[in-house]
Formats: structure tokens, sequence, C-alpha cells
């Protein structure tokens, strides 16, 4: 029988994270550790979609893994009543302790992009199984970590976590095919005073960049169509004119809370248009004056 630190002992528990001795050997190891704490699944996902990941090429009998493949990959796995479990590892050090291989053991490492693009179905992952800090991961979470590694527009792609740093920038100052396509969509709308766009960037390995978008509006033109409405007339424009991801909020900006949210892209953010050359106060007093 394996002993308790072997991947074929676990019992489909992830083994509980322990900061002062799992010492980080890479910079997925280090996000690994980071996002354990603060629950920061996007983050992980985008770190581990940027990785190179260890297999054992060869597992000793005695552990009792059949095997998945995943294009040419063939991956050790623990079946148990909750299903079949991959047992892929961060770095050598964890795969050898959690093994407990001789040093002349077979070992490979495999890009993200290779291996999850290729996942087999009915396959989950046992992340560092019987290593120092080990991690289940879902089918969703291999679906989102492929489609990251494949450059799709996904929503963990630019997810911001807890400690994740970001830069905001003001973006060109001529307007491309989106902007346009924001403006000419919400031209004619008389109760759009002004449109104000700007960029934020993950500063991370290959860290997406998305569009933010400020619609300021006169809510209490008569006129006008429902704030909501109005909304979605510029997140479909946006979605006819290119894959980037939307997320949208509606909020008051006499609230001093949203002020404070909105100032900053205000500050910096490039304006699009603006109707009879009105622009955005500078101070929540001067809403009302509009």
């Amino acid at each position: 029988m394996p002993d308790d630190q072997s991947p074929a002992a676990a019992d489909g528990v992830p083994d509980e994270p322990n900061a002062p001795e799992f010492q980080p050997a890479n910079p997925l190891e280090q996000t690994l550790l980071r996002c354990v704490f603060n629950g920061a699944r996007a983050t992980l996902l985008r770190a581990l979609a940027r990785s190179a990941l260890c297999i054992v090429a060869d597992p000793p009998p005695e552990l009792g893994l059949t095997s998945a493949a995943a294009g040419q990959v063939r991956l050790p796995c623990v079946v148990d009543s909750e299903g079949r479990h991959a047992l892929i590892y961060t770095s050598y050090r964890q795969l050898a302790l959690a093994n407990r291989l001789p040093a002349d053991s077979p070992w490979f490492e495999v890009p993200a992009a290779d291996l999850f693009g290729k996942w087999p179905p009915g396959v989950d992952v046992w992340l560092n199984a019987g290593g120092e800090m080990g991690l289940p991961l879902p089918a969703a979470d291999i679906a989102t970590i492929a489609d990251i590694a494949a450059g799709l527009e996904v929503d963990e792609a630019y997810e911001i976590g807890p400690d994740d740093d970001f830069s905001d920038f003001p973006g060109p100052a001529v307007p491309d095919r989106v902007d346009c396509a924001i403006v000419v969509a919400l031209f004619d709308l008389p109760m759009v005073l002004e449109v104000v766009r700007m960029f934020r960037k993950l500063e991370e390995p290959a860290g997406r960049t998305w569009r933010i978008v400020l619609v300021l509006i006169d809510s209490d033109n008569p006129a006008g169509a429902p704030t909501e409405e109005l909304a979605q007339t510029a997140v479909t424009a946006v979605n006819e004119a290119s894959d980037e991801c939307c997320e949208l909020h509606v909020a008051d900006v006499h609230d001093d809370e949203v002020y404070d949210a909105i100032a900053h892209i205000v500050a910096i953010g490039v304006p699009l248009w603006r109707r009879e050359g009105m622009g955005v106060p500078d101070t929540l007093e001067g809403l009302d004056e509009l």
C-alpha cells in the first residue's frame, strides 16, 4: 500500500496549505501561494495558462495509478468514487516530494497550452497531490485555462484579484473602431452628455489590457431611453465591433462613492464625444449645474 505522502493515498480532500513549509520554486508557485489564501481564482488560472507543468513519465507500479491521454501526453491518474483525477505538479520539487521519486526517475514538463488544449473528458486535476500545497482543479477551471492559453476573450483573462497590480492609461487620442462604434450608437440619444474612454492593463506576464468606457447621461431628460436600455446599446455596439469582453455597470453619479470611482477615469480618459461642448464636472456639486 502507498504511504500517506503518495498521490494514491489522497482521499479527495486537497492538502491543507502550510505557508511556513511551502517554499515557492518558481513564479507559478509564488502565485499559487498567494492565490490559495486570497481566493483569486482568475489570477491562478492565468498563471497556470502561461506556465509549464510537471508530470511523472513512468509512475512506480506500487502507486496503483491509471493513465489518460491528453494528446500525446500520458497523464497519471487516481480513480476514486468522485471520479478520475490527473496528477500534475507545479515544479519538480513538488512532484518528487509527492511521489518519493529517486533522482533518476523520468519526468517531463508540458506547456499548459499544449496540455489543457487537448484535455481528455471526464478527468479533473489534483494539482500537487501529496505535495506541500495540493489544490483540486475542476473541469470548468481546466477549460478556462485552455481558453486563456489560446488567447480567447474570457472574463478570467481580465479579472483583477485582491493583490494584483494594474495600470491605467488614456490610450490613443485617435478613436479606434470600437470607440467609433460606441459614439455612433449613442450619438442620436439626447440624454447622452459625454463619452470618455481609457484602458487598464494587468501588470503580469502576458497581462491583458481592456477598455473602460464612461457614458455620462442626463437621467432627467424626458426624451431619453431608460438608463439600462441605453447602457445595453453601448454594450451591443462593442460586441458588434469587436470580441472584447463587456461588463456593464449603471450607477447614479450623485452618489459620493460612485463619483469617486469615476473621477480617475475622467482625469486620465480620452473624451470621445461631448454634447454641445459639455464636460464631466470637476466636483460632485458641479453635477447640479448640468
